[in-house]
């Protein structure tokens, strides 16, 4: 998303992509290496039309995520943070589908007038900013999932869904203070271009974004405070905490299987076992996928700023690649949830039930080892029992 902003507003400043200089200056990533330069070439011509699939698919899926996650049955504090991520990655996907049309469907990668017209270089400048803010609030928000799930481990109890939900409405609040110093230096800048095929519509005028601290060889000190800020708020700080909890929880797994082990034979507490376990899988599995798609980005961040050429000869040649990993994890929880959710496959068929004016088949009530029986989850076991799949014995 933002990496890829990024590329297309400095490939418009210097009408390509990265540095040709012929100077003998022999600085690590000085020269553009040729295996990655044809791979980045060969990949833009997939990327446009892979991101509208992906994102196509992925907003479909987190709709109907949003749609179950919220139905009476299934609210719980960990559904409420679930559901926010579901509408953090239905924005940014949505915003992604026109960025792909123009600037790759129906645009070549040269620097024309026509692609960089003021029109679309003010919308590059909103999609940068707007994806760029839900993708660090889906970022933050699966950091507050996993703090939950972890001190619902250790302690057994968790925020109620009134708590959770104004927590999940301040960190959007938090992130767009952490983004504000890229908002305030974001501008649309015209630039003459020497057109070659000259023509009637051609004005010779192209429209651009500010180049980025990193591909900037006097970047302000606003430039400067919004490349830092950004990089250590949203990408390196949440990516510390969610690799911190992820060895915290698969810890606490660890205990609870030897103490299981240990101290418990075939019984409903065994089952009730077994199914905190299945949850705290499904979820772990969702925040490695955070993981997998944000070091990459943040290691090339830290190489940009440490290495002059990087971010020109190496960055932007793996800017499409790293937002098609971001895509994909935006549009795969839906996947997971299927997977690995007994309750929210149940839900599910309901859904497709309904559209295809099919009857669904009833649910048999779940019996306690106190011979109750349950056809809804009530607010008491939401606090033990936090995600799709832990409502019903089977996960």
């Amino acid at each position: 998303m933002e990496s890829t902003s990024q590329s297309l507003s400095i490939m418009a400043s210097v009408g390509g992509s990265g540095n040709t200089s012929s100077s003998t200056t022999r600085e690590p990533f000085f020269e553009i290496d040729h295996g990655l330069n044809m791979y980045a070439h060969w990949y833009w011509n997939v990327h446009g039309y892979l991101s509208l699939v992906i994102c196509t698919f992925g907003i479909i899926t987190n709709v109907l995520n949003i749609y179950i996650l919220t139905r009476p049955t299934m609210r719980t504090p960990i559904n409420c943070v679930l559901t926010a991520i579901a509408m953090a990655d239905v924005v940014t996907m949505s915003s992604y589908i026109p960025f792909s049309i123009h600037f790759y469907l129906l645009c070549g990668l040269e620097t024309t007038p026509e692609r960089y017209s003021y029109l679309w270089t003010t919308f590059l400048a909103i999609h940068g900013n707007l994806t760029t803010t839900s993708h660090a609030i889906s970022i933050w928000l699966a950091v507050f999932m996993a703090i939950m799930r972890y001190v619902y481990l250790q302690t057994k109890k968790c925020p109620d869904i009134r708590t959770t939900c104004v927590i999940v409405s301040l960190i959007p609040f938090a992130v767009g203070a952490v983004m504000m110093p890229n908002y305030m230096m974001t501008t649309v800048i015209e630039l003459p271009v020497q057109s070659r095929n000259r023509t009637a519509n051609s004005t010779g005028v192209i429209y651009t974004l500010p180049v980025p601290v990193l591909g900037s060889e006097d970047p302000s000190i606003l430039a400067l405070v919004a490349f830092w800020l950004y990089s250590i708020m949203c990408k390196l700080v949440p990516c510390v905490l969610i690799s911190l909890f992820i060895g915290l929880l698969l810890k606490k797994l660890h205990e609870s299987a030897v103490i299981q082990k240990r101290l418990y034979k075939a019984s409903n507490k065994t089952k009730k076992k077994n199914r905190h376990k299945s949850t705290t899988m499904m979820l772990l599995v969702i925040i490695v996928m955070y993981i997998l798609t944000e070091l990459p980005q943040v290691v090339v961040i830290l190489m940009s700023a440490n290495y002059k050429y990087f971010f020109l000869n190496v960055y932007m040649l793996l800017a499409d690649t790293l937002d098609m990993a971001a895509l994909v994890n935006n549009a795969i929880n839906f996947v997971l949830y299927c997977s690995m959710s007994q309750q929210f496959r149940d839900h599910l068929y309901q859904v497709f039930a309904v559209f295809a004016c099919k009857p669904a088949v009833p649910q048999p009530a779940r019996k306690f080892s106190n011979n109750a029986t349950y056809d809804t989850v009530n607010n008491h076991s939401h606090l033990e029992q936090l995600v799709p799949a832990t409502t019903s014995e089977h996960v």
